[in-house]
């Protein structure tokens, strides 16, 4: 049998281990999670200002500007 080894951080980690303990088995519980997550994936769309690193409004890429534009008009408000 081929073993798998992942790396996950400490939050993932305690998600795990609490799903474990219903599991019986920390690889069942990796496994129902991925296969839970895996199922989500591109059933709700992503809103718009999210950034996904493409494109001219890309959050990611130009939160300054979205900061800076905002800041801008609070002041305007006053």
């Amino acid at each position: 049998m081929v073993r798998r080894t992942i790396s996950v951080p400490a939050s993932v980690d305690h998600i795990v281990r609490r799903v474990a303990e219903e599991e019986g088995s920390y690889s069942a519980a990796v496994a129902r999670l991925v296969e839970a997550g895996s199922k989500q994936v591109g059933k709700t769309p992503r809103p718009s200002w999210i950034g996904r690193g493409r494109g001219p409004r890309d959050l990611g890429i130009n939160a300054e500007k979205y900061i800076r534009d905002a800041i801008r008009k609070s002041a305007r408000r006053r």
